[in-house]
């Protein structure tokens, strides 16, 4: 199923009447929607349109019946779309109501290449409001019948582009999901005499086996949110179930053809391992800057004992054709690792990474941060970190304010600190997200536990 389960439906239309059938079929179909007459006063406020629409239903004409230009039209649609859509609302689709169809192609193009650029959609099409309504405004014979046959065009719309198709899916999928989770733990509410008691019970419940002893003493609001992610612990296996065992309408291999930018992968990458929150510092998975001209050394070191000393031998040109003794040899690559050491650390950040585990930060037991030091450098230094060593964790290339790093830690220095902290000396930046801080605390466990054997030979 395409077409949106999720609310992500709206209708602008200002008369209400001529809408009505549209959202009756709608309703009869289970499609939750918006509705917006185009009157100011009951638009979103400018800046806190923020919720996402998939599927615009949009009357061109939000005037009256008479016919007008298409700049008359323009100068009422778009501060209307400005505000129904957020610039961060994408993907989405329009389908325009207008007296004939493709009247109005021109100037919806118009509006989203000149005056609403940063909120286009990425498909429309017209409906005949002919096919529903008869001048005076009242329905046609066969506007019901009409209005069922649009669901068809709509769906055609959207798969048109298959990948949108597939966003729309998954995102009911998300939604179903949530249904589902609630369902499954609050099944036997049915069986309740008292709803409210029995649900407060089993929220208290979920908390407590989220955060343990240190539920009780925690404020409400901890509480609660100790009880949604004992929820979403659940929710996480239903989306997976569900995806799992739910077919894919239609699907096909999703074909790459044109101009792609590849060093988009890196930007993606950004969203995918980290995200953007600062707050708070003690949060597992925090990545923070070390701004403290005192370390200045300790981080020298950890940049020399993170060198492939090897990689760099590797590429002085004809060095193996040089008649030289090992220990010159070994000077020429100390020469070369100084040289690039020193190329490093003119852009590089000195950071390090908390790696608690979740559960304590979230439990209040963190007395004490558990910490790995490292750095961000430039991803053009990749090849000379060694990537062979246990102690060494390197990230993916991600995209940082628009050139191409790399994550560095190194085990070696890693260390605990209190809760407290000198904030002149300390940068927030960003989290690693649970997949990666997990790769992270995954990889520094198989540093400190390799146990070895005792034998005799």
């Amino acid at each position: 199923m395409s077409i949106p389960i999720n609310g992500r439906i709206a209708i602008i239309d200002d008369k209400i009447n001529q809408a009505q059938p549209l959202i009756n079929i709608l309703s009869k179909n289970q499609k939750p929607h918006t509705y917006f007459s185009g009157d100011p006063k009951y638009l979103p406020v400018d800046g806190e349109n923020y919720n996402d629409i998939r599927v615009l239903f949009l009357d061109i004409n939000l005037i009256d019946d008479a016919t007008h230009q298409d700049k008359v039209l323009k100068a009422k649609l778009v501060p209307v779309l400005k505000r129904v859509i957020s610039s961060k609302n994408f993907p989405y689709v329009i389908v325009y109501w207008s007296r004939n169809d493709n009247e109005y192609d021109s100037l919806i193009k118009d509006i989203f290449d000149n005056d609403l650029d940063d909120r286009k959609p990425i498909g429309f099409t017209s409906a005949n409001k002919s096919d529903f309504f008869n001048y005076d405004g009242t329905e046609t014979e066969d506007s019901e019948e009409n209005l069922e046959s649009l669901f068809g065009k709509v769906t055609n719309l959207i798969n048109d582009d298959p990948v949108h198709s597939y966003l729309l899916q998954w995102e009911n999928q998300i939604h179903q999901s949530t249904d589902l989770t609630l369902q499954e733990v609050f099944s036997s509410y049915h069986e309740f005499k008292d709803w409210t008691d029995n649900a407060n019970f089993i929220m208290n419940k979920l908390g407590s086996s989220y955060s343990g002893k240190t539920y009780k003493s925690q404020i409400a609001e901890n509480k609660l949110k100790s009880s949604f992610n004992a929820l979403n612990i659940v929710l996480n296996d239903t989306i997976e179930h569900t995806i799992n065992t739910t077919a894919i309408e239609k699907p096909q291999e999703l074909q790459i053809s044109g101009n792609i930018l590849s060093d988009n992968i890196y930007s993606i990458n950004s969203k995918l391992l980290l995200n953007g929150a600062t707050d708070p510092i003690e949060y597992s998975g925090a990545i923070i800057e070390d701004i403290n001209l005192k370390t200045e050394a300790i981080f020298k070191d950890l940049l020399n004992n993170s060198i492939d000393r090897n990689h760099i031998q590797n590429i002085i040109p004809d060095i193996d054709k040089v008649d030289k003794t090992e220990r010159e040899i070994s000077k020429l690559v100390d020469k070369n690792a100084k040289a690039i050491r020193g190329n490093i650390r003119k852009e590089w950040k000195k950071i390090y990474c908390t790696v608690t585990p979740l559960c304590d930060y979230v439990q209040g037991k963190n007395e004490y941060n558990r910490c790995v030091k490292g750095m961000l450098i430039k991803s053009d230094y990749l090849d000379y970190i060694d990537d062979k060593s246990e102690a060494i964790f390197i990230s993916p290339i991600f995209d940082l304010k628009g050139e191409k790093y790399i994550l560095i830690l190194n085990f070696r220095y890693f260390f605990t600190s209190t809760n407290t902290h000198n904030i002149k000396h300390i940068k927030p930046l960003f989290r690693a997200r649970q997949q990666l801080l997990s790769e992270i605390q995954s990889k520094l466990a198989r540093h400190i536990n390799r146990q070895g054997i005792l034998f005799l030979s």
